[in-house]
């Protein structure tokens, strides 16, 4: 009887087939792996090169700055065809965008890429097709006058709120004695930076206003209210149409740099006994007017500053007979001070030249707690020329009975103009500060 046995032949061919499979993906791992990662890199230099096209194009007030980061993505091989890929461009404030960090800040903008890769060796496994999406987001700054050349800016966000319960700009008269102010602004107009319908611009009494230069510009949808009341108050106003759904300005803003004067000692003051007048010299100070010290002997009744950066530990504090006067200076104040001018006399022009040319005076801040109240009871002789930045600042002007003037850009927290007579505010771009272009790439 023959014996049969069993054969092994052909298992090999088993073994190496599924060698084959595991190989191929392998293969196809190294290879479409490699093509991915190849695709990844490429798609972010693209989104990164977008973001800074259309940043660019912000920073010069280029309308079309969207077209010109796809153009940008689409030179770089990333056409938006939503087949091989897709490109998206946003603002950080519009839906659709995803800033983490920056979200809800227009200072910001995002370029998002999808790629889709077809790969070779993977369908073999099963893998039909390869994605990978990027994105990048940049800050810009524009070019051109701080604020759009604004007259007055308040950048309180929120209506209705705080300091800003009765109007963010609140435009009217103060006082008794029957007498209604005048209020002109002329050279620029107002922005109020909150939206909604209410607390936004509003009226105080019956003023004269009129707007000569410049719109009145709201982030709201109906918050500019000074063409209201009695038909004889709205026969007092002048003003241009309301330009409503404006695009917000970041809050907080991004501040100047905390000048060098901070860490300087000043030079000892100059007092004439003769004329009693004193001279102050650019650095820091821990109390203004200084008195204390070596500054026991300066005389507060006329107090000029030599042209250059005063940085103060303290408050700007004036009162009746204090009077100080300088040409190409700038007052800047640490965060937690403010200014209170109540019955001096102040004669300020801004810096001419460097790092803060056409600013005056700058209140810092760290934008946090109670908003600090910076007033100006003005005299009919108090004058400042250049920009006035006091963003977390409630700023008051109030021209009291007198006739009051001020070549001054103004930037507050929230904003209040009342007097019982005229107040001249005037904006001249030449004066004031600008806006320094610039363009980042943050993640």
């Amino acid at each position: 009887m023959k014996i049969k046995t069993l054969s092994e032949r052909g298992q090999a061919l088993i073994v190496i087939a599924l060698a084959a499979v595991g190989l191929f993906a392998i293969v196809g791992l190294a290879i479409d792996g490699t093509t991915k990662f190849a695709d990844q890199r490429h798609a972010q230099n693209a989104a990164d090169t977008a973001a800074l096209a259309g940043a660019l194009a912000r920073v010069n007030n280029d309308p079309d700055w969207k077209v010109k980061a796809l153009d940008r993505a689409y030179e770089n091989g990333y056409t938006g065809d939503l087949v091989n890929s897709t490109v998206e461009v946003y603002l950080c404030t519009e839906a659709g965008s995803s800033c983490g960090s920056y979200d809800d800040n227009p200072a910001f903008l995002q370029v998002i890429i999808n790629s889709y890769i077809n790969p070779t060796f993977a369908r073999v496994v099963g893998v039909s097709q390869l994605h990978n999406q990027v994105q990048a987001v940049t800050y810009w700054n524009k070019r051109g006058p701080l604020y759009d050349g604004s007259l007055i800016v308040s950048l309180n966000p929120d209506p209705c709120t705080g300091s800003g319960a009765n109007g963010n700009i609140a435009l009217g008269t103060s006082g008794g004695g029957g007498n209604e102010a005048e209020i002109s602004l002329t050279g620029g107009g107002a922005f109020v930076n909150s939206g909604g319908s209410g607390c936004g611009m509003e009226i105080m009494g019956c003023p004269t206003i009129t707007v000569d230069g410049g719109v009145l510009g709201s982030v709201g949808d109906g918050n500019i209210n000074l063409d209201v009341g009695s038909q004889t108050c709205s026969d007092k106003l002048t003003l241009p149409g309301p330009s409503y759904n404006q695009e917000p300005y970041p809050f907080p803003p991004e501040m100047p740099d905390v000048p060098d004067a901070c860490g300087q000692t000043p030079n000892p003051p100059t007092n004439d006994k003769k004329t009693k007048k004193s001279i102050l010299y650019p650095g820091y100070y821990s109390d203004f007017p200084p008195t204390k010290g070596a500054y026991k002997d300066v005389y507060t009744s006329d107090i000029e500053l030599y042209p250059g950066i005063y940085c103060l530990g303290t408050d700007f504090s004036l009162t009746n007979n204090q009077y100080v006067h300088g040409n190409n200076v700038l007052v800047y104040m640490k965060p937690g001070n403010e200014f209170s001018i109540q019955g001096g006399t102040v004669l300020l022009s801004g810096r001419d030249d460097g790092d803060y040319e056409g600013y005056v005076m700058i209140v810092d801040s760290n934008f946090t707690g109670q908003t600090p109240n910076c007033i100006v009871n003005g005299a009919a002789t108090t004058s400042f020329t250049g920009t006035i930045l006091a963003p977390y600042c409630d700023v008051e002007i109030d021209g009291g009975g007198k006739t009051t003037s001020y070549s001054a850009q103004i930037i507050g927290f929230t904003v209040k103009v009342t007097g019982s007579q005229a107040v001249n505010l005037v904006y001249s771009q030449d004066d004031s500060a600008q806006n320094e272009p610039k363009v980042g790439l943050m993640r």
